[in-house]
């Protein structure tokens, strides 16, 4: 979906359940990468991983119907569930992203013109990261993902979003694991589409 339609959708909605929960925090994102955006690759990268989070967590939580969740839509969200809830969630699927950025690091810094602690900075600024999420990706998503992979991180991160979001009864088996999966690597892909773009125009065409 072009940024710029996403944007007005949320925009449009914004006194409905998806803005109250995940929209509003996708809006401070974009805002935030706006400003700090120095190329049209660095404003489309940041973006693009904004929305990737938003759809991902709005379609599990059925706020929206924007991705395939597969056998992840049997996922039901905790009655009480609040608004630092979603944020959080969004966070770990962030960082777990983050970490799946970081197998092409080196085209990845390259194409935006930073080095690796310009972009952690930014990364941390633009979502908004606090001392809590920092020590989710340090302590559990990083350890996860070096020791067992892919499927580390999926099971790792697939936890912690169902703890925070979802009832505990939600179930998260392999078939589950498999669905997740498939939606940060769909994610991973969009990344290297947007790194492999010419600069035609800011924000032009579909984010995948």
């Amino acid at each position: 979906m072009p940024v710029l339609t996403f944007l007005h959708d949320a925009l449009a909605y914004a006194k409905g359940p998806h803005y109250r929960h995940v929209g509003r925090y996708t809006k401070a994102f974009c805002t935030r990468a706006a400003r700090q955006a120095k190329t049209p690759v660095q404003r489309r990268v940041w973006f693009s991983t904004a929305i990737s989070a938003d759809e991902v967590i709005a379609s599990l939580a059925r706020l929206e119907n924007r991705r395939p969740t597969g056998s992840l839509a049997g996922w039901q969200v905790q009655p009480k569930a609040d608004r630092r809830r979603y944020l959080k969630a969004l966070h770990v699927y962030l960082s777990a992203l983050l970490l799946l950025y970081g197998t092409c690091k080196e085209e990845l810094l390259a194409k935006l013109g930073m080095t690796e602690g310009e972009f952690m900075k930014a990364w941390q600024d633009i979502f908004q990261y606090h001392a809590a999420d920092q020590a989710i990706f340090d302590k559990v998503l990083t350890p996860a993902f070096r020791e067992r992979g892919i499927d580390g991180l999926v099971t790792a991160a697939g936890e912690l979003i169902r703890e925070t979001l979802f009832q505990p009864d939600s179930p998260f088996g392999k078939k589950e694991n498999a669905a997740l999966q498939d939606l940060l690597v769909d994610d991973l892909a969009a990344l290297k589409r947007n790194l492999a773009r010419r600069d035609e125009g800011p924000d032009a065409g579909p984010r995948k």
